[in-house]
């Protein structure tokens, strides 16, 4: 509380403040013993329990409180129209895509982007700020469940829902952007040409299908890109268990399934970017069980008889020098299907 007697009269404003260094409190860390989570909810597997030791490296790593406090977060997301850090994971996905393809010198006048189901996220119109061309998609209005994205304001299907007011004007981002609905599991062969410098998507490829149509998505992106192109994409990792929860509209994959994403990936002669399985300090994750809307980087959601902990995880790949014919995608595993093993 601040308790303030008025004085005698009105005097200028002075400076206000001088800009300090910002202490971050941590949050409460959820203990690490396997007796201290709810019941029905596995630990988070202690593999996951450490720190990064590279926070300003671009690599493929996963969201973590530590890393959403660097002061490059902020300004991107400023930069975007996002406002403050909230300590959010969506944010903490926009600020690593932009960074990813800032470092990588995508973001400029003259490059080319291709974005997959952006919905009304921010990238779109913070990328053509910076210069580049932007073709932006998401699923087409009579497929799916894009109701339920319309109906909690995540689905776009025109260029002005995309434009993200702030950023820069409407008509100019008209003039360096365009709309095509696109189906994320049968791009259009025309675009598949190898023409773009950079292509993302933000929470999106789990919602494909199960774990080897995510892969095949994204080396039908990497077909998209120029050789030496970046392709950025965010998707749900699973952090207390080693058997993937899949289903035909929502998927949390594991460390497995993307060692093997990766090691497809490569074998196509293209590079990802090193993997970091950090994921540093962990909250109270009973705590924000079900409140998908509040500011969370962990989460926790209950599937049947299971509670399982899901956080992001971003995954950044360059194009190789050229397109390879797909191996053989990924070996069977087993996986839980509806909160059974399957």
């Amino acid at each position: 509380s601040l308790i303030i007697i008025k004085g005698a009269k009105d005097v200028p404003v002075p400076e206000i403040l001088p800009k300090r260094a910002v202490m971050w409190v941590k949050p409460t860390v959820l203990p690490r013993s396997v007796a201290s989570y709810p019941i029905g909810m596995k630990p988070i597997l202690p593999e996951f329990l450490v720190d990064s030791t590279e926070l300003n490296a671009v690599k493929s790593r996963l969201a973590s409180y530590e890393h959403m406090q660097l002061p490059w977060m902020e300004e991107y997301l400023l930069a975007m129209g996002e406002g403050e850090n909230r300590l959010h994971r969506k944010q903490w996905e926009f600020a690593v895509i932009a960074q990813a393809l800032d470092r990588h010198g995508k973001l400029a006048t003259g490059k080319t982007g291709l974005g997959f189901a952006v919905g009304l996220e921010p990238l779109a119109t913070y990328f053509a700020k910076r210069g580049a061309r932007v073709t932006v998609s998401d699923m087409p209005m009579q497929q799916g469940n894009q109701g339920d994205w319309a109906h909690t304001a995540q689905h776009s299907d025109n260029i002005d829902k995309v434009w993200r007011a702030g950023v820069m004007p409407l008509e100019e981002f008209r003039a360096r952007a365009n709309f095509r609905a696109i189906d994320m599991n049968n791009i259009p062969s025309d675009l598949m040409q190898g023409q773009y410098d950079f292509v993302w998507s933000c929470g999106s490829l789990e919602h494909v299908g199960r774990a080897q149509k995510s892969l095949e998505f994204i080396i039908n992106s990497l077909r998209c890109l120029k050789p030496g192109g970046v392709a950025a994409h965010t998707t749900e990792f699973l952090l207390n268990d080693k058997v993937t929860h899949e289903d035909t509209y929502l998927n949390f994959f594991t460390e497995r399934e993307i060692r093997d994403w990766v090691a497809v990936i490569e074998s196509m002669g293209h590079t990802v970017l090193p993997l970091e399985f950090a994921a540093g300090t962990i909250v109270n994750v009973d705590a924000l069980a079900e409140h998908r809307m509040d500011d969370h980087i962990q989460l926790m959601d209950t599937h049947g008889t299971r509670r399982l902990i899901h956080t992001s995880i971003s995954l950044i790949i360059i194009k190789g020098a050229k397109d390879v014919p797909v191996p053989e995608i990924l070996p069977k595993r087993a996986v839980m299907k509806g909160c059974a093993y399957a």
